[in-house]
């Protein structure tokens, strides 16, 4: 079966989208358009894609009929767009995050229950393989009790990013992570912010969670670093996984409790250091995963 598909926003994120669905079999996904209000940004996407364009992205919809319109545009108009294509019937994928405030997301989730549409975030890192695979190995038990999360986003300052800080822009990845890892819901939380380089939002958060299950998440998320750092490690009893996203490689450090004849730590119990694995991971785009599971 074809799913016809629109893409409404051809920024950054928005021409990454428009690629993915470019390679999919045409017996999978027709891309049926593509809206955008900057004219340099339509006339880009069309020519690079040979994808029909619109000025208005509500023309696209009723010239193309889409069964799925992926909204990526800037997140103060998100709640707008995903509105009318609810009200439609439509199914949405919209970029995270989801929307400006509580209130407009849960008036969102209410229009697909009512429309009965699909609406799916975009929280691409859910289809990272290295992801998977943890998480794989944690429902397994093969961490044993998980203790802790600590999860490093960092990154230098990106110019295109006007309308949210750090915390909506880049921590809602990890949050979800930790949620979808912990296999718990947050339980109480604790942040420091700071603004040095952004004009209006925060660029750097501190953040510690407290899952319901007594798990502990840490948050390291900034704008203010000059190399890219996307990293997430999970301690438990059994020991480590240490997740790179940017390479999608998963090294697991073993906790040792071999017993020593040292008389100085005999009397000493706990955590030694034991073998490093690196798991083997089938990596993938998760961008085209995530269509995929869409």
């Amino acid at each position: 079966m074809q799913l016809k598909v629109g893409v409404v926003g051809a920024g950054y994120m928005g021409m990454n989208h428009l690629r993915v669905l470019r390679d999919f079999d045409e017996e999978q996904v027709q891309l049926v358009g593509v809206a955008e209000s900057s004219e340099a940004g339509l006339n880009q996407a069309t020519k690079r894609f040979h994808v029909p364009g619109y000025t208005d992205y509500r023309r696209m919809v009723e010239q193309t009929h889409p069964d799925l319109v992926a909204v990526v545009v800037p997140t103060q108009i998100h709640f707008m767009v995903a509105e009318y294509l609810l009200n439609q019937g439509i199914n949405v994928l919209i970029e995270k995050p989801m929307a400006s405030t509580i209130e407009e997301a849960l008036a969102l989730i209410q229009l697909a229950r009512v429309g009965r549409a699909k609406l799916a975030i975009g929280h691409v890192e859910r289809f990272n393989p290295a992801i998977l695979a943890v998480k794989q190995h944690l429902v397994a038990g093969e961490l044993g009790k998980v203790f802790h999360l600590h999860a490093r986003r960092l990154g230098p300052f990106p110019p295109r990013i006007r309308d949210v800080g750090v915390t909506l822009d880049l921590a809602t990845h990890d949050i979800d992570i930790m949620r979808y890892l912990a296999d718990s819901e947050v339980q109480r939380v604790y942040a420091e912010t700071q603004r040095q380089i952004h004009s209006t939002h925060e660029d750097l958060l501190l953040g510690v969670l407290r899952f319901m299950n007594q798990v502990t998440g840490v948050l390291d998320v900034n704008w203010l670093t000059p190399t890219k750092v996307r990293e997430l490690s999970i301690t438990g009893e059994k020991g480590m996984y240490l997740v790179n996203y940017l390479t999608q490689d998963v090294y697991y450090y073993e906790n040792d409790y071999t017993p020593t004849t040292w008389d100085a730590l005999r009397s000493l119990t706990g955590v030694s250091e034991g073998t490093m694995t690196s798991l083997k991971i089938q990596k993938a785009e998760p961008l085209h995963l995530e269509y995929e599971d869409v």
